[in-house]
């Protein structure tokens, strides 16, 4: 089954080639301005194809080793860090169970009201 991202990619690399091949007989701005537009949608597609592709490697590690790697690289107070970065470490962070940074907020809003 082929992923419908690879798919649109050569489809983009194609209209980019013949875009650029018209670009250069006429030499026109309109078609100049056809081929930045599908250059763009190309990196596009590119980038979601790239964060697909990653999550996909991150996710043949199994949730021991994860486990194993975030014990003994990361310190209690970087988890809430290390979750924010992207949606796979927030998914592991409620798989796995990390502990959430635990603030005293609640006690200091309690404090600045008696003032």
């Amino acid at each position: 089954k082929e992923d419908p991202l690879v798919r649109r990619r050569e489809e983009l690399i194609l209209e980019v080639a013949n875009a650029r091949v018209a670009m250069k007989a006429q030499g026109n701005k309109a078609v100049r301005e056809a081929t930045e537009s599908l250059m763009q949608a190309l990196r596009a597609v590119c980038a979601k194809l790239e964060a697909k592709n990653r999550n996909e490697l991150l996710k043949k590690l199994p949730d021991e080793l994860w486990e194993k790697i975030i014990d003994e690289n990361i310190e209690q107070n970087d988890l809430l860090a290390l979750a924010s970065t992207c949606r796979f470490f927030r998914e592991k962070q409620e798989d796995l169970g990390w502990e959430w940074l635990v603030t005293k907020l609640e006690l200091y809003r309690r404090l600045d009201e008696r003032k």
